[in-house]
């Protein structure tokens, strides 16, 4: 038996003219392949890529989808018209390829990961909401206007926020007497003076303790800051070159930003090293797929770096995709060049941070050394 699937393999066959391509939506397929040429028969792996799905495929996909949409959306809400709990925005419809971005006209009632802010609510607000599905280069826009209103059962946290904001609009009017609110969500409330002073004479120890507490924690938050901070500018020229590169090679800004991303968490997965400037590379290109544009994504990366250089960066992209800034490339090579010789300088101060750190234990070692050359000597002349 083994030799007749030997002498099967071994057989050559007549040449092939075409070869079946998968379904579509089977997945591509590889195979092994010889070709034979002059200079001999050479191995040659072939990928048959699935028949693409014709246009009237595509847009009955996105038209099923779209229509199966609104559920999706609304989760555990009865309708548009009663939207009080959490929505779903995903990126991708499930178990499907199609990819969605989400816009909304106001993000003040509704957060990118579907969380509906609706506890200081008084009055039901109107929100349009409109999601672009996107399959094999056609698209289909769907869109829904959905009613916020308040809760209908708030829980203790809910009340509570809602008493804080009655209490702030309250104390907006120039009044000598702050009215406390006597019900809160159709519930009677009442108000007492918080009054505890049996510990008192703890009192001064608290207060010691909480001083060594906030002061430990103030110098540890002080020093993950700063070493955040620097991680980030040793990050930055790296970043900054890798735009310049992509974007002076014809890639689009958002693109040459995804590309990074991906090869950071390529890197995080191998060696589970954790950048901040990359996690906020990272959490700017979700909130862009989340639906958020790309000049205010930028914007708000600058923002939350907190640090110059990544702000102008922000603004610089952000004011090529509003404005269209000339020679974007260029103006980020001369700022990766910059960015690598302020690197340079940072990296000669932390080595003369090191050297004044190893200057107390290298006096120490002096002091023992001292110590063990003269102490033969000492006992000797007393002996």
């Amino acid at each position: 038996m083994t030799l007749v699937f030997f002498l099967y393999g071994m057989r050559e066959g007549d040449p092939l003219q075409y070869l079946d391509r998968p379904e579509s939506g089977a997945g591509d397929r590889r195979t092994e392949m010889q070709v034979e040429m002059e200079d001999g028969t050479w191995p040659f792996q072939l990928t048959i890529r699935e028949i693409p799905r014709r246009e009237e495929e595509l847009l009955e996909m996105l038209q099923s989808a779209s229509e199966r949409l609104g559920a999706v959306f609304l989760k555990e809400n009865t309708d548009f018209e009663h939207v009080m709990q959490e929505v779903s925005m995903p990126s991708v419809f499930p178990d499907t390829e199609i990819e969605l971005q989400w816009y909304l006209d106001s993000w003040d009632y509704v957060d990118p990961d579907g969380s509906v802010k609706n506890e200081l609510l008084e009055q039901p607000v109107l929100v349009k909401v409109q999601a672009v599905l996107a399959l094999g280069g056609e698209e289909l826009v769907w869109e829904q206007a959905i009613r916020v209103i308040p809760p209908e059962h708030p829980d203790a946290e809910q009340k509570l926020r809602m008493l804080e904001y009655e209490l702030s609009e309250a104390q907006k009017e120039i009044s000598d007497r702050l009215e406390l609110p006597g019900a809160v969500a159709g519930e009677s409330i009442a108000w007492y003076q918080a009054a505890d002073d049996r510990w008192i004479w703890m009192l001064g120890l608290t207060f010691l303790a909480m001083g060594a507490m906030a002061a430990g924690r103030r110098r540890e938050e002080d020093s993950i800051r700063k070493k955040k901070e620097r991680g980030m500018q040793l990050d930055y020229p790296e970043i900054v070159s890798r735009l310049s590169l992509y974007m002076g090679a014809g890639i689009s800004t958002r693109k040459a930003w995804e590309r990074i991303v991906n090869d950071y968490e390529k890197k995080e997965k191998a060696d589970l090293i954790r950048h901040a400037a990359y996690e906020e590379m990272r959490t700017t290109l979700h909130e862009m797929q989340s639906g958020v544009a790309e000049a205010p994504a930028y914007e708000r990366f600058g923002t939350r770096c907190r640090m110059p250089a990544y702000l102008k960066l922000g603004t610089l992209l952000s004011q090529n995709l509003r404005k269209g800034t000339k020679n974007l490339a260029g103006l980020l090579q001369e700022e990766s060049r910059e960015a690598f010789e302020n690197r340079r300088a940072l990296a000669k101060r932390m080595g003369e941070e090191c050297e004044s750190k190893l200057l107390l234990p290298m006096l120490m070692m002096l002091l023992t050394i001292l110590i063990i050359i003269m102490y033969p000597a000492v006992v000797s002349f007393q002996m």
